[in-house]
C-alpha cells in the first residue's frame, strides 16, 4: 500500500512541476514576443528617419 501511495505522490508532484514549467515557459514567450516586436518597430523607426 505504501508503495503505491508513494508512487501515486510523486506522479502528482511530477505532474505539478509540469504544469508550472509550462506557464513558466509561456511567459517566457510572451516576454520574447515583446522583445522582439518592439526591436521591429525601432527598427521600422530608424528605418522612417533616415529616408
Amino acid at each position: 500500500m505504501r508503495k503505491i501511495r508513494r508512487n501515486l505522490d510523486r506522479k502528482i508532484l511530477d505532474q505539478a512541476k509540469k504544469e508550472s514549467f509550462n506557464q513558466a515557459n509561456q511567459g517566457f514567450k510572451k516576454i520574447l514576443l515583446a522583445i522582439s516586436g518592439g526591436l521591429l518597430v525601432v527598427t521600422g523607426i530608424i528605418f522612417y528617419a533616415q529616408m
